[in-house]
């Protein structure tokens, strides 16, 4: 083989790119596969044997529980999605300027990145459960009569202690990807657009913004496929019923009968399709809205 091939920029990428693809494709792509296949019916190992069949999606697709469990995933997905987002801009755009002890803070918001998240949800129990530290601060003040008298914010409907747990570590990666992208930006235009009379809030929105837009798609990209996904904080701090998609994959998972497999299987394929869709379609917006402004193609 020449020495040409290997010199082509084509062949030069390809070859980069080859380990980080097959990595992608055996850990991701493989086994959403055979989920696939299973789901449909062909499951040997499980002694199901009707491929091809949409029985098991009917069942999932059709049922209340699953309809539920979807909307209730988009809530826990969407609320800390747009609040760690939009705390995460509005802290990386403070610190971009001039702010006393703005290297201290800043490594301080970078601290719950190297938490764990099962950590973080240990960390929400022990504040916010009802006999948490808080609820213990505030019936020795006083302030409650007893520690059962603390709001539920832990195992409810609300779901308040997963998306504590989620903006704990979420607002901070936000935080990092937006100040990147600042760092990039410089001050200069905000500074010219302040000079020819613009408001703050009007060099924000329209000359700062489009310019960091990227670094905010990016991130809460990242943080709703996270998020939608994710079945061990739903699982350990939300409510029994209503439940997220992951949590009731899991639980179909684990039942006894191996023949019932394949709906856990119609779980993965719907919340990999649903997810697919949601992030497709905000990408298409972000697009359109380059596009009306000028902007890529």
């Amino acid at each position: 083989m020449s020495r040409n091939f290997f010199r082509d920029r084509r062949v030069v990428i390809f070859l980069g790119l080859a380990p980080a693809v097959g990595t992608l494709l055996f850990l991701f792509v493989g086994p959403l596969l055979v989920a696939l296949v299973q789901s449909l019916g062909h499951a040997p190992i499980y002694r199901v044997h009707r491929f091809p069949t949409l029985e098991f999606h009917r069942q999932v697709l059709f049922s209340t529980r699953f309809r539920i469990a979807a909307v209730v995933t988009l809530y826990y997905a969407l609320v800390p999605t747009f609040l760690a987002t939009l705390l995460g801009v509005a802290l990386a755009v403070t610190f971009s300027r001039r702010v006393r002890g703005k290297r201290f803070l800043s490594f301080f918001f970078r601290l719950p990145l190297v938490v764990p998240y099962l950590v973080g949800a240990a960390m929400v129990v022990a504040l916010f459960a009802n006999g948490g530290l808080i609820a213990r601060l505030l019936y020795a003040a006083g302030l409650i009569e007893s520690t059962g008298q603390f709001p539920r914010i832990l195992f409810s409907a609300g779901g308040w202690g997963i998306m504590l747990v989620y903006l704990f570590k979420q607002v901070p990666f936000t935080f990092i990807i937006v100040t990147a992208v600042l760092s990039g930006v410089g001050p200069e235009y905000e500074e010219a657009a302040r000079t020819l009379g613009a408001s703050r809030m009007q060099a924000f929105r329209f000359v700062l913004l489009p310019r960091i837009m990227p670094g905010v798609v990016t991130s809460s990209l990242l943080v709703f496929a996270f998020n939608f996904q994710s079945y061990e904080i739903p699982y350990l701090l939300g409510a029994t019923f209503p439940a997220t998609l992951p949590v009731e994959a899991l639980r179909r998972f684990n039942v006894p009968d191996l023949t019932r497999r394949p709906e856990a299987m119609a779980y993965v394929v719907a919340i990999t399709v649903i997810s697919g869709i949601v992030l497709f379609a905000y990408l298409r917006l972000y697009r359109r809205w380059e596009r009306s402004r000028g902007g890529v193609g």
